[in-house]
């Protein structure tokens, strides 16, 4: 037989190894009253590792936010002009003119 102290520790490390946890091992080794209370007691242990889960998650979510938002502020290839104080209106003037000799309507 195992105490509970054991069986906790025990079940922790098999949580952080991975989430397959065999609970017959721990109720054969444990008394009919010590597993009913090693049950209540992995509740916490859970608790706790979703937390840390959670807590993983938002820090790799604000990384990936933080990068979208600086992909997003760059200036784009399309609005460089205006980055650069160049004058707009003459560049849209001569992109209108290349678009007609283009594509006339003859």
């Amino acid at each position: 037989m195992i105490t509970i102290d054991y069986a906790l520790r025990v079940y922790t490390d098999m949580l952080i190894d991975s989430d397959d946890i065999d609970m017959t091992y721990f109720q054969s080794n444990l008394s009919v009253e010590d597993f009913e209370e090693f049950k209540e007691l992995i509740q916490f242990i859970n608790i706790l590792k979703a937390s840390k889960a959670n807590e993983q998650f938002q820090k790799i979510f604000d990384k990936v936010d933080a990068h979208k938002e600086t992909i997003y502020n760059l200036p784009s290839v399309a609005n460089f002009r205006a980055r650069h104080d160049s004058d707009s209106a003459n560049a849209i003037e001569k992109l209108n003119q290349i678009f007609d000799e283009e594509f006339s309507d003859e």
